[in-house]
């Protein structure tokens, strides 16, 4: 593979400057989240109804194994979309980073021959939405303006450290990486591609320019990264940058939801699951409603 160069180019804030940032009142989150609940409710029953409506039309054509595959992932989706207004959120861990040792909105964090990553800005918003769009299960959502609020809010939250991804040569927006929460002790890989730009090296160049960067700058080493036991494209990804099989971890469902999950999809099981199982060292049960954990430890890479 052709060597290439790292160029970092940031400069971290003078002492005493920093971003002002305004907290909305505990009444307007409150409200925002009921609307958001209940929109994904509405998405929900929309999907179900589409599904369901297709899953009619086979059986209605003489189609009736290829209807009862429709129903049984139908089944699947739903329980996952349904465990979403459960899901308890992850421990915040008191690690004192600062962030402005990061690179401010829209300043350059670092770019090789193929990629350019700067830090998130308003000038991204639309290219953010058309990429979260595209990787979204509950899409009728984005009609809503609020639910595009409160999801553009928290990509820019002041626990995220979300990067733009740029191709180098025609400056086109490829998509974004960045850690879903700087504090907590163990950083957690995101990244998400607009969809003509998947499996064309991008995701793997973006990744490793940013590891690169993030070691220089902070002598950050360690990284997690879960990823869904049927997402093949992503584990071979996260190989390819030699994370290592680390266990799996609970999502979306928990405690007896999860075990009735697991029993009633046990089906799921194929050869390709074994085999995966086998590598995390679990039982291939245990990978249905559960994801995998790779562990990153990052050595400075050259492309």
């Amino acid at each position: 593979m052709k060597e290439s160069s790292l160029s970092l180019l940031f400069v971290p804030p003078a002492e005493g400057g920093g971003m002002e940032i305004n907290l909305p009142e505990e009444k307007d989150l409150a409200d925002r989240k009921y609307i958001i609940s209940q929109l994904k409710t509405h998405e929900m029953c929309d999907s179900v109804l589409e599904q369901l409506e297709k899953a009619i039309s086979l059986k209605e054509d003489g189609l009736i194994l290829e209807s009862d595959a429709v129903i049984n992932m139908l089944s699947l989706e739903v329980e996952k979309i349904k465990a979403q207004f459960d899901e308890p959120k992850e421990k915040i861990e008191d690690v004192n980073f600062d962030k402005s040792t990061l690179p401010r909105r829209r300043q350059l964090l670092a770019e090789n021959d193929m990629v350019i990553l700067r830090a998130i800005s308003d000038e991204d918003y639309e290219d953010y939405m058309n990429v979260s769009y595209e990787c979204a299960i509950m899409r009728s959502a984005f009609k809503e303006d609020a639910f595009k609020k409160d999801l553009w809010e928290s990509f820019l939250s002041d626990t995220a450290a979300n990067f733009s991804i740029y191709d180098k040569v025609s400056g086109e927006y490829v998509g974004y990486c960045g850690i879903k929460n700087i504090n907590v002790e163990n950083w957690e890989l995101v990244i998400e591609l607009l969809k003509k730009y998947r499996h064309r090296g991008y995701g793997y160049h973006a990744l490793v320019v940013m590891l690169n960067a993030l070691t220089e700058l902070i002598g950050k080493t360690t990284y997690r990264s879960r990823v869904d036991s049927d997402n093949y494209a992503s584990q071979n990804l996260m190989k390819k940058l030699g994370a290592k099989p680390n266990g799996i971890s609970e999502m979306l469902i928990h405690g007896e939801d999860l075990r009735k999950f697991q029993e009633e999809n046990k089906d799921l099981i194929d050869d390709k699951l074994r085999k995966l199982a086998k590598e995390f060292h679990v039982a291939p049960i245990d990978l249905i409603g559960h994801v995998l954990e790779f562990r990153i430890d990052w050595k400075s890479t050259s492309l």
